[in-house]
């Protein structure tokens, strides 16, 4: 029996949307930040990808 846990991907892949669970768990572990950092970028930038993304960057 494989263990192992498959990701799932966002429901769009250019947006980060905090309503879904999914989303929010994918991102989480695509970016390797905890759910507080990523509601934070977002809130900053917006729920564009690549803006969040490029926000945490800069975080770090």
């Amino acid at each position: 029996m494989d263990t192992q846990k498959q990701v799932v991907g966002p429901a769009d892949a250019t947006k980060v949307d905090l309503e879904l669970r999914t989303d929010m768990n994918y991102w989480t572990r695509v970016l390797g930040v905890s759910e507080t950092s990523l509601r934070d970028a977002v809130s900053r930038v917006g729920g564009q990808a690549s803006d969040v993304r490029a926000e945490l960057r800069r975080r770090r």
